[in-house]
């Protein structure tokens, strides 16, 4: 328990921290742009290319861990869409409420906590869901409300166009391909470079939890207590089992990278789902406030999770 706290409380209270610094105006609302920036541009990047540089190459096969995950993400989002438009518990168009309700925070809560309880080692498996995750629920959302009506629905060589194009422009994304191509050399990481890597990464995960804090600042929590709860417990109850299951069950995912898979599942509602919400604007109000109360809640969530998970009971 004292270890699952010495995890969980540091990392809510940066989190804590820059919501604090938000709302007494001790830092300007731009900064939280700025410092997400700075993190994923340079620290998170940083930190998975040292990684899949010196990481054994059997290592790094993504399949079974995209299964499981995105697998479940599925699952959840067709569930959410059926709830969407067969009741009122979510007022917002089924694409918005699937959104809120598999979209997770996974670059600014989810890398950094896995990095404080499981280790360096949980760099690899993150960078490798976090690559992919933003593009194919960004556009597997887009297509969706298109395909409901509300415009026309692109081409699929648009869509692969557009996901590429994200993909050959994410830095998490170069920073595991240009890992992976210098492993293949073989020639290691002199002490110099490595120890720059090390230093820029090591700021990333401490900038994201306040950046995050920052951020939460600006999301509202009026109205529409129904759909937020819907979406939350989606989000944080939901999810998680469903991508078990499948971890466990159907893509016999090994233990630490079936934690990993578990644990980024359980992550809260991220702002991709608001912007989302906000492009299309349908069901912003329910998805901001399962952003903003989903972060808290998940304090608790993600403790008993951690607290299964630990003695080995998942």
């Amino acid at each position: 328990m004292s270890s699952i706290l010495t995890t969980i409380l540091p990392v809510f209270g940066l989190i804590a921290l820059g919501f604090i610094c938000a709302r007494t105006n001790f830092i300007g609302p731009a900064a939280g742009q700025g410092l997400s920036q700075v993190v994923f541009n340079l620290a998170m990047p940083a930190l998975l290319f040292r990684t899949v540089a010196v990481i054994d190459q059997e290592s790094l096969s993504p399949w079974p861990l995209w299964a499981a995950l995105f697998g479940g993400i599925a699952v959840v989002w067709i569930a959410t869409t059926i709830i969407a438009r067969a009741t009122n518990l979510i007022e917002a168009a089924p694409a918005s409420a699937a959104m809120g309700a598999s979209f997770g925070n996974l670059a600014m809560l989810g890398l950094p906590l896995a990095l404080a309880h499981f280790g360096d080692r949980a760099a690899l498996p993150v960078g490798l869901i976090l690559s992919i995750h933003a593009p194919i629920l960004w556009l597997a959302a887009v297509i969706h409300i298109e395909a409901s009506g509300q415009g026309k629905l692109p081409s699929v060589l648009s869509v692969l166009r557009q996901l590429v194009n994200q993909l050959i422009r994410n830095p998490i994304v170069l920073a595991l391909l240009l890992g992976t191509l210098w492993r293949v050399t073989g020639l290691g990481l002199h002490p110099v470079p490595d120890r720059f890597l090390e230093m820029l990464g090591e700021a990333g995960v401490p900038t994201a939890l306040v950046a995050l804090g920052l951020s939460l600042a600006g999301y509202s929590l009026k109205g529409q207590w129904r759909a937020i709860f819907t979406l939350m417990t989606l989000k944080l109850l939901c999810l998680p089992v469903v991508v078990w299951l499948i971890a466990h069950y159907v893509v016999g995912l090994d233990t630490f990278w079936t934690h990993i898979a578990l644990m980024l599942a359980a992550m809260p509602t991220g702002a991709n789902a608001y912007l989302f919400a906000q492009r299309y604007e349908t069901g912003a109000a329910p998805v901001s406030g399962a952003i903003a109360l989903g972060t808290a809640v998940s304090l608790f969530t993600l403790s008993g999770l951690f607290l299964l998970m630990d003695a080995g009971l998942i």
